[in-house]
């Protein structure tokens, strides 16, 4: 009877280990979806990004051929916006360059704390990217 209850409760506990690490790869899959769902949210807007940057500096030159003593305070706002703009764009491709999807050399532990690193890395991208772009069509919009 104890042999029985012993093999029972080996069972139960194989059983028990196998499923908890098939959840720990699952959430790691469901982690990694999400990483990619925050990057394809906004890389398409990245040509956009480009645009608004380009504009920005138009209304940049457009003062400073105005009067650039009198618009001094803002042309400085508008070059800064722009110089945030092109570090939201280039950290999207840093983050893209380093970004690795493949586990093959990590533990389900080490890669869930990766992904979960990346998670944190590409939402400041994405913050970034959507940021200077709000920020970049409110002045569009004003001087419109």
């Amino acid at each position: 009877m104890k042999n029985i209850f012993s093999s029972v409760s080996c069972i139960i506990y194989v059983t028990i280990i196998l499923l908890s690490c098939g959840t720990q790869n699952e959430s790691n899959e469901e982690l990694k979806d999400e990483v990619i769902a925050i990057h394809d949210e906004v890389m398409p807007k990245m040509g956009e990004l480009k645009t608004l940057k380009k504009n920005i500096l138009a209304v940049s030159e457009t003062l400073y051929q105005e009067d650039s003593v009198m618009h001094a305070e803002l042309i400085g706002k508008l070059e800064s916006l722009a110089e945030r703009m092109d570090q939201a764009f280039d950290g999207m491709f840093v983050w893209m360059r380093q970004y690795k999807p493949g586990s093959e050399d990590m533990s389900e532990k080490e890669y869930r704390e990766y992904l979960l690193d990346q998670k944190e890395k590409v939402q400041k991208v994405n913050a970034d990217i959507k940021a200077t772009m709000n920020e970049a069509k409110v002045i569009l919009d004003a001087k419109g």
